[in-house]
């Protein structure tokens, strides 16, 4: 009966209880808790990864690395093709500077999300640029087909 109730709490994973079945006499039942004992070792190594992630936390007091992709819409249309631009970022210390080059001869654009209509026909590779204030950077382009 002790021997079932023992499996009962080991299968249960309380260690605990386990090391209290141990106590009962008999060479059999030493040997579980040495068995217990490693696997209960164990246990505290399961926290490790939360202790990882408090470390990742304080981390976070830094700012993650930047990075940009850029996105359009639509990336192809017959012309005078107007294309809402829009820059993501993660990352980055605030606050973040955005140059779109639209790939036309036309002005740069500081907006993080332009508008911009090209005339002629033509492929064009527009280009996005961000800078953060701790002077990280992060470039990405995407292509536009005018008809």
């Amino acid at each position: 009966m002790r021997r079932l109730a023992c499996s009962a709490l080991l299968a249960g994973g309380l260690a605990l209880g386990a090391a209290a079945c141990g106590g009962g006499g008999g060479g059999e039942t030493a040997k579980a808790p040495a068995t217990t004992a490693t696997t209960v070792a164990a246990a505290p190594n399961a926290a490790a990864p939360g202790a990882a992630t408090g470390t990742t936390v304080a981390a976070g007091d830094e700012a993650a690395p930047l990075l940009a992709w850029a996105d359009a819409e639509p990336e192809d249309g017959k012309a005078p093709l107007e294309v809402q631009f829009k820059a993501d970022t993660e990352g980055g210390k605030p606050p973040l500077k955005y140059v779109w080059k639209f790939g036309d001869g036309t002005p740069d654009s500081s907006d993080a999300n332009p508008k911009h209509t090209y005339d002629k026909a033509g492929k064009y590779r527009a280009d996005l640029s961000v800078n953060d204030a701790g002077g990280d950077s992060d470039s990405d382009y995407v292509e536009i087909e005018v008809q």
